[in-house]
Formats: structure tokens, C-alpha cells, sequence
């Protein structure tokens, strides 16, 4: 089955990221974060806070050490994985290349306003119900730390 997987909170520590990267190496980022139609800017934020794309970029370089661990199971799977994430085009598939995460999925794809009802999928993997919803496929609403990925493959062998 071809199964969409989200990326952020589901197989990033995306707020972690954010507490220990974002917010404590920019000054003033945290109080000036602000999303602008459900995604986040960097080039608007970057000026908001008066200073270069880059410096807001190169904090990507710190996105390996935020990947859960278990993604690693993915590869384990019969099913194909592909992630459908959303956000600013080139701040998340930079996000994404940096975190090392291609090596365990098949594919991925960045949406910004469309669902993540892409490239074939027949699943759904996301924390928001709504994004489920919203791409009109059969899902799998994942929480952490409740949920892992090994629950997540549990749940589809028993499907």
C-alpha cells in the first residue's frame, strides 16, 4: 500500500527543534514566530526580525539530531512511504533533506494549500484529523508519545 506519512511530529521532533534551535540560538524568534496562512515564512520572518534568510536556514543544520528514532522501522515495511508535509517550499524540503529522513521513505512531497491527498497514496498518516480529512483517504491520527511508529505498523499488518 502507498501510505503518506507526515513529517513534522510524527517523524520529527519538531517542537523540540523548535524550543532548542529556533528559539534559543535567534534572538527574538520565538516572540515573533508566526505563521502566515497555516505555514510557515522564513523570508518574512527573517525580515520581521531584521536579519538574513540564512541565518534562519543554517539552523537547519542541526535538523538530523531531531528525527525520531524509530523511523528507522519504515524500511522493515512492505508498504511504501512516502512523506506529505506542509509548509513553505524550500524551508521544509530543506527540513526534510537535513534531517536525513529520505533514506527510510520512498518519496516526499511539500504542500502548501492543497490536501495531502497525493501521488496515489491510499493512507494517511498524520497528527492533524483534519489533514486526514481533508485528503478523503483512510488515515491513522498519530500522537506521540502515544503512538510509534511500531504501533503504526501494528496497526496496518492487522488492517
Amino acid at each position: 500500500m502507498r501510505i503518506g506519512i507526515d513529517f513534522d511530529r510524527v517523524l520529527f521532533r519538531t517542537d523540540e527543534f523548535k524550543e532548542e534551535v529556533l528559539f534559543s540560538e535567534i534572538e527574538n524568534f520565538q516572540e515573533t514566530y508566526s505563521k502566515i496562512d497555516g505555514v510557515y515564512s522564513p523570508e518574512k520572518h527573517a525580515e520581521k526580525l531584521g536579519i538574513s534568510v540564512k541565518k534562519i536556514m543554517e539552523s537547519l543544520d542541526k535538523a538530523s539530531e531531531y528525527l525520531y528514532e524509530d523511523i528507522k522501522l519504515l524500511e522493515e515495511s512492505e508498504h511504501e512511504f512516502i512523506i506529505v508535509t506542509r509548509g513553505d517550499p524550500v524551508f521544509q524540503e530543506e527540513k526534510v533533506e537535513r534531517s536525513g529522513a529520505l533514506k527510510f521513505v520512498e518519496d516526499h512531497v511539500v504542500v502548501q494549500e492543497k490536501s495531502k491527498d497525493v501521488k496515489g497514496i491510499e493512507f494517511l498518516v498524520d497528527d492533524l484529523e483534519k489533514e486526514i480529512e481533508d485528503a478523503g483517504v483512510e488515515g491513522f491520527h498519530f500522537q506521540r508519545p502515544d503512538d510509534s511508529v511500531k504501533d503504526l505498523l501494528e496497526f496496518l499488518e492487522d488492517r
